[in-house]
């Protein structure tokens, strides 16, 4: 008896200790698991602050059950005794954290659901963003790797134990807090997901705009029910849409140091800017132009409206489409901007310049505008310059530095370098590009309107452009010149110019083609209220997220002041070096 009482205490004891040393070992892995959820995540507090402050309590009871159950499926991820399963939510968690934290590093925003979208939709930048915002991507790279490290390494449970067993029940449990946060993002036309887990968030919200895109399908596009125009008011009609250009960094006064050459040619330009984009994102502004949208109808017109091709066959042009963005492009069809194969049906000439460096992309533009123009009318051209895209030192080559230090000089991203390459760019890809331009290129016969995507935030540690939450209102700053062969057109456009003053957007640019093209006036004005013809009465915005409607009738919209100066000081007083201005193409 007393041995076999001896075998007894010891297997207690021994049970005792193990369970001890279990019990220290998962208090480990939680507080682990929590430290790491502390440093990764943004503004909790200051949701629960200014919940309770206005008293929405119907926001924050849910808001802090989503939180207790990404807590309980974070530590039933970190402690599942299964391997394969285990390693599965590590990767998922982790790379879920890293996006978070590294696209909050960068824009001081959370990651929502039309960051997802406008993410997808520009993946084949990916390379030029991670170059230019490389301090957030290495940081997150390092986020990624610690939490892989912290939901990855043995749990120390047995799938027998009375915790092995808990843990594996609840192996699914990660799920549940990714549906949350899809249903409440969902109910909420797309909103509702600050401060949420970054464990699970852009999961959520990438399987949601995922499943929302599939659903959607492809807008059906009305035809062109107005007559067939008789005598058009341009022959020949070219939108060049550039890349990246703030219209306060373009100057055409007469000497100026900066854009020279462009003052130049001023006098063969009616200036309708500063003016305002249609979107902040580069997609966003060419759907909006190629699809001919109104403000009036925006939801209506921006998914059935004709396109700016369809309207040109039926006035009997012939349609070009110049893209020297092409060079990041990886899909087959070599489409960008929301572009469809049932659009791209509707061009005659299509050109994707790839193969050259980014500075000489823009050179090899003109020379198609210039042979598509020489080969007789009527032709709509709607060119896409290559322009002054970041990483800005790429847009121009080193010889035609005038401003220093630049971003590749200083080893760094000071505002000050920032804007210096920016302004090399601006003088390469605008300044001496419009000077060429206008030596190769027979403009006689043509109207020429000239603009910008969107614009640029000039701030290290803000997004350039495409910010959703807030945007700054420089990301939709942009030039909006008019050049017109026709003199009793170039009076109408002033007198337009005139009424549009402090108000001119990307939406007046449309209605104003479909007049060159010999659409009646009254049929277009009835569409659309405003043109670069006609002026317009309404407050100039640009767009940021869901232009579509995926999650509901209208996108945000953010108000410019084009008469408000915006231009940084360092950029107001930096200052050309005494290099003389290089001409000629790159080399």
């Amino acid at each position: 008896m007393t041995d076999l009482n001896l075998k007894k205490t010891r297997k207690l004891l021994v049970r005792d200790a193990a369970g001890t040393a279990s019990s220290w070992h998962i208090a480990a892995r939680v507080g682990l698991v929590i430290a790491f959820v502390a440093l990764t995540n943004f503004g909790f507090w200051q949701r629960v602050d200014l919940l309770v402050d206005t008293n929405r309590w119907s926001t924050l009871l849910p808001f802090l059950a989503i939180w207790a159950v990404a807590l309980m499926a974070l530590i039933a991820a970190a402690l599942h005794p299964r391997t394969p399963v285990r390693l599965l939510w590590a990767a998922i968690i982790a790379f879920s954290t890293a996006a978070a934290w590294g696209y909050h590093r960068a824009s001081q925003s959370d990651l929502g659901v039309f960051d997802i979208l406008s993410l997808w939709n520009a993946r084949h930048e990916a390379g030029r963003a991670a170059e230019f915002y490389t301090t957030p991507l290495a940081l997150s790279v390092l986020v990624l790797i610690a939490g892989f490290i912290v939901f990855a390494v043995p749990s120390g449970l047995g799938r027998g134990g009375r915790w092995g067993r808990l843990m594996t029940r609840l192996a699914l449990l990660p799920i549940l807090p990714v549906a949350l946060i899809g249903g409440v993002v969902y109910a909420k036309a797309g909103g509702g997901s600050q401060s949420l887990p970054a464990q699970f968030t852009p999961v959520a919200l990438s399987t949601l705009a995922g499943a929302k895109i599939a659903l959607q399908g492809t807008p059906q596009r009305a035809g062109v029910i107005w007559p067939k125009p008789k005598v058009p008011l341009a022959r020949n009609i070219v939108l060049l849409v550039d890349q990246s250009i703030r219209a306060d960094y373009l100057d055409l006064t007469p000497g100026n140091p900066h854009t020279p050459n462009l003052a130049n040619l001023s006098g063969d330009f009616v200036d309708f800017g500063p003016a305002v984009s249609g979107g902040n994102c580069s997609n966003c502004s060419n759907a909006i132009l190629r699809f001919a949208a109104a403000r009036r109808d925006f939801a209506g017109s921006i998914n059935s409206s004709p396109t700016l091709w369809h309207y040109a066959k039926r006035a009997g042009y012939r349609t070009v489409f110049i893209d020297a963005q092409a060079g990041n492009i990886t899909n087959p069809g070599l489409m960008q901007n929301f572009m469809t194969m049932s659009e791209r049906a509707a061009i005659d000439s299509f050109h994707a310049i790839r193969d050259v460096d980014s500075a000489a992309a823009d050179r090899v533009l003109i020379r198609i505008v210039a042979e598509e123009l020489a080969k007789g009318g009527p032709v709509f051209i709607y060119a896409n310059k290559n322009g002054a895209h970041f990483p800005y030192d790429h847009a121009y080559p080193a010889s035609a530095a005038r401003y220093h230090p630049t971003m590749g000089e200083d080893g760094g991203n000071s505002q000050e370098s920032r804007i210096a390459s920016y302004r090399n760019a601006i003088s390469w890809s605008v300044d001496l590009f419009m000077k060429e331009l206008f030596d190769q290129a027979n403009l006689a016969d043509a109207a020429l309107i000239y603009t910008s995507d969107h614009a640029q935030m000039l701030e290290p540690g803000r997004l350039a452009h495409c910010q959703m939450e807030d945007p700054d209102p420089r990301q939709g700053l942009v030039p909006l010149l008019v050049h017109a062969g026709d003199p009793a057109l170039r009076e109408a456009l002033a007198r337009g110019a005139a009424l549009s003053s402090g108000k001119a957007s990307h939406f007046l640019i449309a209605p104003a083609i479909l007049e060159f093209m010999g659409y009646g006036a009254k049929d277009v004005m009835a569409a659309y209220d405003e043109s670069l013809l006609h002026g317009t009465e309404r407050t100039p915005a640009f767009s940021s997220g869901d232009i579509f409607g995926l999650f509901g009738a209208e996108p945000r919209w953010t108000t410019v002041d084009p008469s408000h100066n915006y231009m940084e000081p360092i950029g107001a007083r930096l200052l050309p070096a005494t290099a003389p201005l290089l001409t000629g193409a790159a080399g």
